[in-house]
């Protein structure tokens, strides 16, 4: 049913009211408006009251009544009053003409306006069920929780100071948003804003805009060209944000992988592979954070970089854009990186460290008290720390004795004997095998590699190369025997941590030493939950920029993750895209009952486990909620 069919017309009511001018009863006239609101509710307007009127009747003031309800039908047209008042005398016109005027001077005529305005909005919001349908739904919850983080770093800001236009700001921070939730390349991540997220709707406020594909890969390369700046700004940020005092930084290094010859990149090289790709190309990324997780320093180094080659550089970089501070910072790294070159020039830099020894200690004393410190490891397993005495001008260095590090040291250590040993019983069966190697030169070539691929348990042993008596150019048979025992199997599970802090106890050092497994579980998000590798760019300048922008993401998503912390929430992030996953942004389309076709765009509510994300971080649970009423809807 149509709105203007609910619209009712004027009557005037009749009552018996005592009137004190006469001092009895007589009729007391009103003019009412009855109307049903979409609802269905019946409802009366009083627009006059007209009062006590003995010059006219009861059937008068009906026939005034519906010709006023005529002047109100038309008293937007431009046709005279007087030519639609059919059937009433000049005495009824009158008095219509007298009500008509004390209705517009007493406010009645404003009041059927608001009353109609205010029904005709409320209409406007009614739709029939029947015609109601759902349409364009997105992913919301994930991309609105980035959308707000990224707002918090003020990363819109910082690009309007670099010149970039409204488009271009809206292309990188949609596409970052699609990075850090889907993990997806340049590619793919164009196709996930054109069928899936509603990224590229959160700042453009428009369901039908999408980038083209090849911004998605030229703003990744410009982001890039700002990376010491962006950096900086972020690193502020969060300083502010989380109130980070940067007291210790984390050092590390790791690699990823390439898929293909990569014949243009000169970067990718063949080195050891963390993740047992050892057939692939590598790039090398070199990371310094804070320990809340934060990234004070990143660079992409060649695939074949050592890890102490890096540190230099680190530390340089680090000192150039750290202010100076009463108190030394405190690096922490492990052993690869921590050769006595290195410990030199971080102590010339003005920063102290604390490292695994790289160098195990021989002949040692504990301190005089021989004081033991007990401490639990994930796993609830026991370890001891022993500091060991040293003279006032030296390191620190405390003793680690870890049952559990021992069980495994001693098993590996078998394994890699066992496949030693092996290794040479091969080579003899070999050489007295028919067709085998038995050349001199060739075996000892061949006893070399297998020395080389496990230098760790070859170093116990003492080989003898005996040469054929009959055949002084061959190889007789590979003697071999351990030198001491002993060694192989003692003094498994203990190792050193070292500083040049000494005002530090046993158990400090120990608690500052593991915010390693910090620097551990941010190269774990970039690989697994942001999907950083393989690489499969083909020159340096596309595989750079492709890695910084994960680290972009990796800023997003450490500014979320710190932000549960401290409300002690402590999921990965895949958990928390999995619990946002639930929020949707859906178009509802349906008519309504003025014939108008409604289309409405919100978020659905999210599910409890989101919202107490929301909640935990102080953000809001939902974006906008749009409603557009196209009036030219047919019936």
């Amino acid at each position: 049913m149509k709105y203007l069919l609910l619209l009712c017309a004027m009557h005037a009511n009749v009552q018996t009211r005592f009137n004190p001018a006469i001092g009895e009863k007589a009729p007391y006239y009103r003019l009412k408006e009855s109307y049903r609101d979409v609802r269905g509710n019946v409802h009366s307007l009083i627009l006059l009251n007209v009062g006590f009127d003995p010059t006219i009747d009861a059937l008068q003031a009906k026939k005034i009544a519906r010709a006023l309800t005529n002047r109100f039908e038309n008293r937007h047209s431009k046709t005279l009053f007087s030519e639609r008042l059919n059937g009433l005398t000049e005495y009824e016109q009158a008095k219509a003409d007298e009500w008509w005027n004390r209705m517009i001077q007493e406010g009645g005529i404003d009041r059927f306006d608001k009353r109609e305005q205010a029904a005709r909005k409320e209409a406007e919001h009614y739709i029939d069920l029947n015609t109601a349908k759902h349409t364009d739904a997105r992913n919301v919850g994930a991309e609105w929780l980035c959308k707000q983080t990224i707002d918090k770093l003020e990363l819109e800001s910082f690009l309007k100071r670099q010149g970039w236009s409204e488009q271009a700001i809206h292309t990188a921070l949609s596409a970052l948003i699609v990075r850090t939730v889907y993990a997806t390349s340049e590619h793919a991540s164009y196709f996930t804003m054109r069928d899936n997220s509603a990224a590229a709707e959160l700042y453009s406020g428009r369901p039908d805009w999408l980038p083209g594909k090849n911004a998605l890969y030229t703003i990744t390369d410009q982001l890039f060209a700002l990376k010491e700046q962006l950096e900086q700004h972020l690193c502020m940020m969060t300083d502010h944000l989380f109130n980070i005092d940067n007291k210790l930084m984390l050092f590390d290094l790791t690699n990823f992988y390439f898929e293909g010859s990569k014949r243009n990149n000169q970067k990718s090289k063949f080195g050891r592979s963390k993740e047992k790709r050892s057939d692939c190309k590598l790039l090398v990324l070199a990371l310094c954070i804070n320990k809340e997780g934060f990234i004070r320093y990143s660079s992409i180094l060649e695939g074949n970089t050592a890890d102490p080659k890096s540190l230099p550089d680190m530390i340089e970089s680090l000192a150039q854009k750290s202010p100076a501070r009463k108190e030394k910072t405190l690096i922490v790294m492990d052993a690869g990186i921590a050769t006595e070159e290195n410990l030199t020039k971080i102590k010339a830099k003005g920063y102290n460290y604390l490292c695994v020894s790289r160098t195990r200690l021989k002949e040692y004393t504990l301190r005089e008290d021989h004081k033991c410190v007990i401490v639990q490891d994930s796993s609830k397993r026991e370890i001891k720390l022993r500091e060991v005495h040293t003279a006032p001008d030296e390191d620190y260095f405390l003793e680690i004795t870890s049952p559990s590090k021992a069980m495994t040291e001693a098993s590996m250590n078998r394994q890699w004997r066992s496949r030693f040993e092996a290794e040479l019983i091969k080579i003899n069966e070999a050489i007295k095998k028919k067709g085998g190697t038995k050349k001199y030169e060739r075996v000892v070539e061949r006893t070399g590699r297998a020395i080389e691929r496990y230098p760790s348990i070859a170093r116990y042993y003492e080989i003898d190369y005996i040469r054929s008596e009959e055949k002084p150019l061959e190889m007789q048979e590979v003697a071999w025997k351990i030198k001491d025992l002993s060694k192989i199997e003692g003094g498994h599970g203990v190792y050193f941590l070292r500083t040049n802090v000494r005002t530090l106890d046993e158990r400090t050092t120990w608690d500052y030493y593991n915010l390693i497994r910090e620097i551990e579980c941010t190269n774990r998000q970039l690989k697994t939950d942001l999907h950083l590798r393989p690489l499969f760019h083909q020159t340096d300048q596309r595989s750079d920029a492709h890695l910084f922008f994960g680290l972009l993401a990796y800023w997003v998503v450490n500014t979320i993750r710190c932000g549960l912390k401290a409300q002690g929430e402590n999921c990965y992030w895949r958990e928390i895209v999995r619990r946002m996953s639930t929020q949707k942004l859906v178009t509802t389309e349906g008519v309504n009952p003025l014939g108008e076709k409604v289309e409405m765009r919100q978020c659905s509510k999210p599910s409890k486990q989101a919202t107490e994300i929301y909640q935990k971080l102080g953000l809001r649970e939902a974006p906008f909620r749009k409603i557009k009423i196209c009036r030219t809807q047919s019936p």
